[in-house]
């Protein structure tokens, strides 16, 4: 059997997904702006050097890549007692709800409060997607 064979849509949707997570840790999350005109200012910070919780997203990217990969090389992962689509559909959730504290929850210093920027916001989009191609996963399996 080819690989091609036993790579299926939930696969494509996880595995792009988890490798956007993986890379968005890096973009800017925060960034924190003043003064006027030309002498103004901006500053920003990726999710990496913001906050601790994204090396738990970063590390969660790496388990749905790595099940994802497995998968396809036609690794049997039958002996582990949960399914892999639960998994994959967890991992989503946990980066999912990470994310979004760190969205409502914002870094803040004394009388700054950082604003969000697009690096959380494609975390917070490419989440929701690992979630939903472990849910695509769970109904191939059925």
């Amino acid at each position: 059997m080819d690989f091609r064979d036993r790579l299926q849509k939930s696969d494509w949707v996880s595995g792009i997904a988890a490798l956007v997570l993986l890379i968005s840790v890096f973009l800017e999350w925060y960034h924190v702006g003043g003064g006027y005109g030309t002498f103004g200012f901006k500053v920003g910070a990726s999710g990496w050097d913001a906050t601790n919780l994204s090396i738990i997203v970063f590390l969660i990217s790496l388990v749905a890549i790595a099940i994802v990969v497995l998968r396809v090389v036609g690794v049997d992962l039958s002996a582990i007692p949960v399914p892999m689509s639960v998994v994959l559909l967890a991992l989503g959730g946990i980066s999912t709800l990470i994310v979004l504290i760190r969205i409502v929850f914002r870094p803040h210093g004394v009388g700054v409060t950082a604003s969000i920027s697009y690096g959380i916001i494609v975390a917070f989009l490419a989440s929701i997607v690992v979630a939903i191609g472990g849910a695509l996963r769970l109904r191939e399996e059925q």
